[in-house]
């Protein structure tokens, strides 16, 4: 399972309440090409994006996008990119009409100070939650159960408030969830969670866009 053990900058493709797919920025990597092509780093099979629609490069501790010759240009908060251009946290990146990719900087998916190698196990066949081998009890909430169950399918994956409530209110109309009552949800998951490890925070919240899991264990 892959997780989040650094601060890492992310690519989110989000439309309306949903995010359609993300991307980890690697600092390692010397570039990341971004297109329709399968060969590029993010590759997007949109029609009206270029086979190398853009790059990004890593410079003085920013991440720097800049236009390959796409035919219909790079956009960054509704101004068109004709020169190399840092990205800030929350800055709206435009490749193709109603194709929007919103950069999250690495420090809006920080970990917490202090956090060390932990280990969550969910047996589904039991309905039962393990941290570091030991039974979490009581047993979750079935609402709580359900928002871990999704979070763990893709450890460190963004979710939105919206794939929330389809998770732990299913059928409810999105309307009917406030964010007060999506925000109690996780509140009690992470003291539940907390009760085994208060040191770790399990679930990550990404500034304006949703949660992730951190399960903590090592490896990938």
């Amino acid at each position: 399972m892959r997780n989040l053990q650094t601060e890492q900058a992310l690519l989110i493709w989000k439309e309306g309440d949903l995010i359609k797919d993300q991307w980890i920025l690697n600092d390692s990597e010397p570039e990341i090409t971004i297109g329709r092509s399968t060969e590029c780093v993010i590759s997007i099979p949109v029609r009206w994006i270029s086979r190398l629609h853009a790059v990004l490069r890593r410079q003085g501790g920013q991440f720097v996008l800049e236009d390959s010759g796409s035919k219909n240009g790079v956009f960054v908060n509704g101004q068109r990119v004709l020169k190399p251009r840092p990205l800030n946290d929350g800055d709206v990146i435009q490749l193709a009409p109603s194709l929007e990719l919103i950069y999250v900087d690495s420090e809006a998916t920080a970990p917490l100070p202090g956090q060390k190698g932990l280990g969550l196990h969910i047996d589904q066949a039991e309905r039962q939650i393990y941290v570091h081998g030991q039974l979490l009890t009581p047993p979750l909430s079935n609402q709580q159960y359900q928002l871990l169950v999704m979070l763990a399918e893709r450890p460190g994956k963004v979710y939105s408030r919206m794939e929330v409530i389809e998770a732990a209110w299913p059928g409810e109309a999105a309307e009917g969830v406030s964010d007060d009552a999506i925000d109690a949800l996780v509140r009690r998951l992470r003291q539940r969670l907390a009760e085994i490890d208060p040191d770790h925070e399990f679930i990550v919240t990404v500034r304006g866009y949703g949660f992730r899991l951190d399960t903590g264990a090592s490896g990938a």
